[in-house]
């Protein structure tokens, strides 16, 4: 986006704050507890350390010791609140939104939770244990190796016990957001997603945008994934669709889908936007990516450059702040290539800050960017990713 154009979506952000705090999202249902680790690739002194730098030289380590054996320190630098729905919903909070989680974060809760849980309207735990994520970062990406297994019993019957109270129904009435995040840990959420629209989400009237993250689909079927496809168009039933990717995502859905993945130029993902929207039958689909996003809704194609970041302070969750602000901008009535820009300066204050941004916080960055402010923040760090990992 231009100078101009970024100067005036500030003024907007800026105008709309009155708006952020009165509006209702709500977001299910998966949550996370990630310890965040380093691998140890030398010591200098039993305080101090280099990490292994790379995935490439992770992963050279790694083969090396085929047939053989390997061991390697690890440094857990912390304990945190992770899964889509909780990052995303961490993004919205903060902005000041009024969030409604539906979320597995157990109970009585994990204490990794509590400060998730204070910025949110209310959090319901569905009964439900977190899962538990060994997030390893390096330089160049990170590598996250996840425990979900007893969401297998994340079912219609399950699901229809724990709303049993009304308030995940009467909720959605009054929300001008509705967030379902990661599918692909779900082993049933087809089958669940059948049931929200058939039963929960059935005569709500307000046509809420309805915002979905898959996750990474690599351990689902080309079949799976097709049944999903069919299902996500039936929510435009309800409301407005939007489907947010990464690039991974994105060719992993259309390998499935026999449409022909895409390269990382800007004209190839708008193609696969548009292929991917017209397929599901839904309003709008976007891919982020390191460096920028893309989108298609039924009568318009954009892409935005996201700003540049120098080694990034966190990546874990930078994605999962693209779609926090891409949600609020689909909320906000923005325009599409506006919407893709609020996705990229969320993404990009976190990634600088390690955390996610008020919403005073976000309009302040925005104009930085668009004055070209934001590296003289930054200025002994190494070029690195920006939107999402």
């Amino acid at each position: 986006m231009t100078q101009n154009m970024l100067s005036s979506l500030a003024e907007r952000t800026e105008a709309l704050g009155t708006k952020v705090s009165t509006a209702t999202v709500v977001m299910g249902f998966d949550a996370f507890v990630d310890e965040s680790l380093r691998i140890v690739g030398g010591r200098t002194s039993p305080e101090s350390y280099q990490p292994i730098p790379t995935i490439g030289d992770f992963g050279a380590w790694a083969s090396a010791a085929a047939g053989r054996s390997g061991s390697r320190e690890f440094v857990c630098e912390d304990v945190v609140a992770g899964g889509c729905s909780v990052n995303c919903g961490d993004g919205i909070a903060s902005m000041g939104f009024q969030l409604r989680s539906f979320a597995g974060v157990g109970s009585p809760a994990h204490a990794a939770f509590e400060g998730f849980a204070k910025k949110c309207a209310a959090v319901e735990s569905l009964g439900m244990e977190p899962g538990r994520a060994l997030v390893t970062e390096f330089d160049d990406g990170k590598l996250m190796f996840c425990s979900f297994s007893h969401f297998a019993k994340f079912k219609p019957d399950y699901l229809r016990v724990q709303m049993a109270n009304g308030c995940f129904r009467s909720i959605c009435k009054q929300a001008q957001g509705i967030a379902l995040t990661s599918w692909s840990v779900y082993p049933y959420m087809t089958d669940c997603w059948k049931y929200l629209i058939e039963e929960e989400l059935a005569g709500i009237s307000q046509r809420p945008h309805l915002f979905f993250d898959l996750a990474d689909p690599a351990s689902r079927s080309p079949q799976d994934i097709v049944a999903m496809i069919e299902m996500l168009g039936r929510f435009e039933e309800i409301g407005r669709v939007s489907l947010s990717l990464n690039g991974n995502e994105a060719n992993r859905l259309a390998s499935a889908l026999g449409i022909p993945t895409a390269d990382e130029s800007a004209s190839e993902q708008e193609r696969l936007c548009v292929a991917l929207r017209e397929r599901a039958s839904i309003s709008e689909a976007s891919i982020h990516l390191v460096k920028g996003a893309s989108l298609a809704t039924t009568d318009t194609v954009a892409t935005v450059e996201g700003p540049v970041c120098r080694k990034p302070k966190k990546s874990v969750g930078a994605g999962d702040r693209f779609n926090a602000g891409y949600l609020a901008g689909l909320i906000l009535d923005l325009s599409p290539a506006e919407r893709l820009a609020l996705g990229a300066a969320s993404s990009g204050f976190f990634v600088r800050h390690a955390r996610s941004a008020s919403w005073g916080e976000l309009t302040a960055f925005i104009r930085k960017w668009g004055e070209g402010a934001l590296d003289k923040q930054n200025p002994s760090t190494e070029l690195n990713h920006e939107i999402s990992r």
